[in-house]
């Protein structure tokens, strides 16, 4: 279809100034989806691209942008609107939403907010990790920043897809350091908080950053990385994913199609416009989430057996209970290979995981019931109470009876 002169000079008079902000890969994506739009449906717009350095504070902005008349301002990420001054009301707003109304909010009612389903990002993680056949799991927080908001979206819809199914989720990160952005302080933390979770565990970090960390506190707490703990980032940037070992799994939110939305919203009538969401564009699966042939599977389905067996045997084989050769009996693997494997990703043997889960149930009775010591033992398979009265001594200091006692 033609084009007349005069509608050709006025689109060609469109000014957009889309703000780039830190470069990072979800920016540039957004970048190049409105670019794409631009390019099949408007290419007479001018837009000119103004990075951090250039909206970094309010005058730089009033410097560098505001001299331009821009009729069109993008915001790819919403924290660098804080530094925007006043715009004519003639002056289109476009942003993608920080998905927190208290952030999203810097802008004015009138802004056209494009954003991604942080639901859908979960869900994907959650996915993954369950097919992994993982029975524990945890999230691990951003930093205190304005990520926070977006951060405990995130670490909800992961807990609500893990719910469904039947299991819990452990939240990490959000003790943090006593001052955001110290990561040592913040690194000693999270070593900690890892080293203290089930294993094997599936953890969703907030992002490929914050999963880039988790994999140094890994490190430090010597937990193996796919064996006791499997990770999963998000935003898929390649300098992060490929350049830590193992190579980091991440999860990449359609920023793309958001910045092509974003440009089809600026673009139609204010009457056709609405909120949107975009979801996930692909999954990247490396080496921090591998399918260890069967290790995990093999440890998780042990530490069901031994969660429901270990006092009573597997076929009521009191009064000892559960023990290693029946257990890989039951399993249909030889004792040494449940051993290796078991140790490998539980970071203990299997007749200490049985002995741990045994004595577990000493102190609940002890706890809840009147029952005599003798039968406490009994029921959890230690028959022979000065056997129960040492071990009990070595793991907790005194014997059962003064442990009831409150000694």
């Amino acid at each position: 279809m033609a084009v007349s002169g005069n509608a050709m000079d006025k689109e060609y008079a469109t000014r957009i100034a889309v703000t780039t902000g830190n470069n990072q890969k979800s920016t540039r994506d957004i970048t190049s989806g409105f670019l794409r739009y631009a390019a099949e449906a408007r290419p007479g717009w001018n837009i000119r691209f103004f990075p951090g350095s250039m909206t970094s504070t309010r005058e730089a902005w009033r410097r560098n942008v505001s001299p331009w008349k821009p009729d069109c301002v993008v915001f790819a990420s919403i924290q660098w609107a804080k530094f925007v001054p006043p715009l004519p009301r003639s002056c289109k707003i476009a942003a993608v939403s920080s998905g927190m109304a208290e952030y999203d909010s810097i802008l004015p009612r009138r802004t056209l907010f494009v954003g991604i389903d942080d639901g859908a990002v979960s869900r994907e993680a959650a996915s993954l990790l369950m097919r992994r056949g993982l029975t524990h799991f945890a999230f691990i927080h951003a930093d205190a920043n304005v990520e926070s908001a977006r951060s405990r979206l995130r670490a909800a819809a992961f807990a609500a897809a893990l719910r469904g199914a039947g299991f819990g989720c452990t939240e990490c990160g959000l003790s943090g350091a006593a001052r955001p952005g110290d990561w040592t302080e913040r690194l000693s933390s999270l070593t900690r908080e890892i080293s203290a979770l089930p294993k094997p565990c599936g953890v969703m970090a907030y992002s490929d950053t914050v999963a880039r960390l988790a994999i140094d506190a890994c490190n430090y707490a010597l937990v193996s990385i796919p064996k006791q703990v499997q990770i999963v980032g998000v935003d898929n940037q390649d300098d992060i994913c490929l350049n830590v070992r193992p190579r980091l799994t991440s999860i990449e939110p359609d920023f793309e199609g958001a910045g092509y939305e974003l440009a089809r919203q600026v673009d139609v009538p204010a009457a056709t416009r609405g909120a949107v969401l975009l979801g996930v564009r692909r999954l990247v699966e490396r080496e921090t989430t591998l399918d260890l042939s069967g290790a995990a599977r093999l440890a998780t389905a042990a530490e069901r057996i031994i969660g429901e067996s270990a006092c009573g045997g597997i076929r009521g084989e009191a009064p000892r209970g559960l023990t290693p050769a029946a257990l890989a009996k039951a399993l249909r693997v030889s004792r040494r290979l449940l051993e290796l494997r078991f140790r490998e990703v539980r970071g203990e043997g299997v007749a200490e995981a049985i002995r741990r889960r045994k004595l577990d149930e000493v102190r609940r009775l002890l706890r809840e019931t009147d029952l005599p010591v003798w039968e406490i033992g009994i029921n959890c398979g230690f028959p022979v109470q000065s056997y129960l009265n040492a071990i009990f001594r070595k793991a907790y200091g005194c014997t059962p009876g003064e442990w009831r006692r409150g000694g």
